[in-house]
């Protein structure tokens, strides 16, 4: 059961039920607030639980960053509720720009984080990959399918999830090895990204996620994981695959949106995190939009008028 503030309790598959009641209530376009997401990542953001003038609120405490409040589930009172989070902690981060616009300018400093965007994309369009702009998407693709003509795309089922695990291990040892420094980058460091895929693999039908592996001669050599979101959107969670193989990402994505997604209208393939590379990758893929986030803290108070 979620407390009433100033009370917090860490979030526990318990409170999953109640969290994702209030999730679908204001159906958030970020990811950030994905009960999934918040269950699979627990680990390394730590989140803590609230409800404040009725409305849910999460304390996140990632090694990663200074502690944090997500934007409130609920609407009820919401500029008290802002405001005593912030008067709690002093940050709240990855605010939506559909709650951010509304919030007094006088009170509260607002500002965007670009790095935290959320990269949303039409299923349909990375189905087909129709027209002059997926040119290259479609060459890797092709020159995929010569290197690999066995290749097999299949759901992903609980007999795959160890050799989804030991396709992560390699995948991060590459990256290792490579020194590309994405691993030490705030939530993609090594540790984090194993202890989510555990949670994700324990409790994988318990959360109605959505896998697919990539096979070459029998053997996993790609694997992509995503939930449903809010509304009609899907979120991917993990994306990894065998960087030796050229034409790899672009073709699990792409088997990923034919087979896996297109129940969906939209994807989610979550933000950057300000790493170059990742950001030109998604850019690539020609997202309808980027979801815009805020984050959000008290206005400091003018000093006070000594004169006379």
């Amino acid at each position: 059961m979620i407390p009433d503030y100033p009370d917090l309790e860490p979030l526990c598959m318990e409170d999953l039920h109640a969290l994702e009641e209030a999730y679908h209530a204001i159906s958030p376009r970020t990811c950030d607030a994905s009960p999934v997401n918040l269950h699979i990542w627990r680990d390394c953001q730590k989140p803590m639980l609230t409800r404040i003038h009725g409305n849910v609120c999460i304390l996140l405490d990632s090694h990663a960053e200074p502690p944090y409040f997500l934007e409130p589930y609920g609407e009820q009172k919401l500029r008290e509720t802002v405001r005593t989070c912030l008067e709690h902690i002093g940050l709240i981060s990855r605010v939506q720009a559909r709650t951010a616009v509304i919030l007094p300018r006088e009170e509260f400093e607002v500002g965007p984080q670009r790095d935290a965007f959320d990269y949303i994309y039409r299923v349909q369009a990375l189905a087909e990959l129709k027209g002059k702009s997926f040119d290259g998407k479609r060459n890797h693709i092709r020159r995929f399918a010569r290197n690999c003509p066995d290749y097999e795309f299949r759901p992903l089922e609980a007999p795959h999830l160890h050799d989804a695990a030991e396709l992560f291990e390699a995948w991060a040892a590459a990256r290792e090895d490579g020194r590309s420094g994405t691993l030490a980058s705030g939530a993609l460091n090594h540790d984090c990204q194993r202890r989510a895929l555990e949670r994700a693999f324990q409790d994988y039908a318990r959360l109605g996620l959505i896998g697919g592996a990539l096979l070459v001669g029998g053997k996993m050599q790609g694997v992509i994981i995503a939930s449903r979101g809010a509304g009609d959107t899907a979120i991917v969670h993990f994306s990894y695959a065998n960087g030796g193989l050229p034409g790899i990402y672009q073709t699990l994505l792409w088997e990923a949106c034919r087979r896996l997604f297109l129940p969906f209208t939209y994807l989610n393939l979550e933000e950057d995190m300000g790493i170059p590379g990742l950001r030109k990758t998604k850019l690539s893929w020609h997202p309808l939009r980027l979801e815009e986030k805020f984050r959000i803290s008290l206005r400091a108070l003018p000093p006070p008028d000594r004169r006379g």
